[in-house]
């Protein structure tokens, strides 16, 4: 049965009346933070020593930090070299259902090579990986959940695109990944299995470092509000309240969309991210916006995050932002970089895979196996014409 479009409608009038509010007021607060955000960037490095002391002083920070680059700056893309490599990955999972005849849990992802100025076509793998059945049991014994297996996808993604890294490729390599860097952000993963998955990141990282591989994180329409907490210690030590401004969260996307013109980017911040239990050998993560569209008055803006060690190299910065803008370019209507759009193209698991692997896997058991059952009933109800 459709919807009662009739009784949302009774609705609809409200609903728009208090978006039009808030929007109202996240402008309002948007305004009050630039302001304030020029205050305190006008002396990035008194900024930088009141964060300092913040680490030192709190047990919980998740903000911004500005590191060598004039926080109140945009910067222009420089000229990409005439060849390199770029090498994406993005993955998606099937994750356990209680629902179905037979749980199970399988990673599927696409990498996508490309040796620019070879004048060779772009090279295309997929990985699918049927994980063991001690891979989507959690500890109390219970199955994995969404995020859990995200994890194990995360990982394997890095994991992966490490391995396809060969002497044959065309220097510098690229290699770019969907989603932050750091996988704090799973914070429904916690204790053991969240510090395991950070010391790996940490060490794959290394290993990139060793071979002068480059990494990023993008993150498309990004909401976080880092510029907004580092603006909140800021008030906090210059004792400089502003009425209201906590009421909503103003994300660093908006706070920066006017001040980054099409194909520039931000300064470069240090993602600082202090939460208990969090492993000590984690990676330290810096990140700047690029604006990837190509008409002024409509900015995109996407956050880029990068090793620390790549922030202290400008050539290095350099070369991911003009590399990232270009192949974002691709997509001009709606600009996000076609590597890894194609790689996500490749990796995405459809219905029909997904009973075709549940009957497979169904076959290899005994008819009166006790592990394969049925499906819920209210799965089979769904499931019907």
């Amino acid at each position: 049965m459709p919807l009662n479009y009739a009784s949302v409608d009774n609705n609809a009038n409200h609903y728009a009346e208090q978006a039009q509010n808030w929007l109202i007021e996240n402008k309002k607060n948007a305004g009050q933070l630039i302001t304030l955000f020029n205050q305190a960037a006008s002396d990035p490095v008194r900024l930088q020593q009141i964060i300092e002391f913040a680490q030192s002083s709190k047990s919980s920070l998740y903000l911004a930090k500005p590191l060598q680059e004039d926080p109140l700056q945009s910067y222009p893309a420089p000229v990409l070299p005439k060849e390199f490599t770029l090498l994406t990955a993005d993955g998606s999972q099937i994750v356990p259902n209680r629902h179905r005849s037979l749980q199970f849990g399988l990673i599927n992802v696409g990498i996508l090579t490309v040796n620019f100025g070879s004048g060779q076509p772009p090279e295309i793998k997929l990985i699918s990986e049927l994980l063991d059945y001690d891979e989507i049991l959690r500890e109390d014994g219970s199955f994995a959940t969404e995020d859990d297996i995200a994890l194990v996808r995360d990982l394997r993604e890095r994991i992966l695109i490490r391995d396809e890294i060969t002497p044959e490729l065309t220097r510098p390599v690229l290699t770019v990944t969907d989603g932050p860097l750091d996988l704090f952000y799973r914070s429904d993963i916690q204790g053991k299995n969240a510090r395991a998955a950070q010391k790996e990141v940490f060490q794959l990282d290394q290993h990139m470092q060793q071979g002068g591989i480059l990494s990023a994180g993008y993150i498309d329409k990004p909401g976080s509000t880092m510029l907004h907490n580092m603006l909140d210690i800021f008030k906090e030590v210059e004792g400089n309240p502003v009425p209201g401004l906590n009421k909503y969260r103003v994300s660093d996307r908006i706070l920066l969309g006017n001040r980054i013109n099409p194909g520039e980017r931000s300064a470069v911040f240090e993602i600082i991210s202090k939460h208990p239990g969090v492993a000590a050998d984690r990676l330290r993560v810096a990140f700047f916006y690029l604006n990837v569209s190509s008409v002024k008055d409509h900015p995109w803006l996407a956050r880029v995050e990068i090793p620390y060690w790549i922030s202290q190299k400008p050539e290095l910065i350099g070369l991911i932002h003009a590399a990232l803008f270009a192949d974002a370019q691709v997509l001009d209507s709606h600009p996000y970089p076609y590597s890894l759009h194609r790689a996500h193209e490749l990796a995405v698991v459809k219905q029909a895979e997904y009973e075709e692997i549940e009957n497979l896997l169904l076959s290899k058991f005994p008819q009166d196996s006790e592990i394969t059952g049925y499906r819920s009933n209210k799965d089979f109800l769904k499931g019907l014409k």
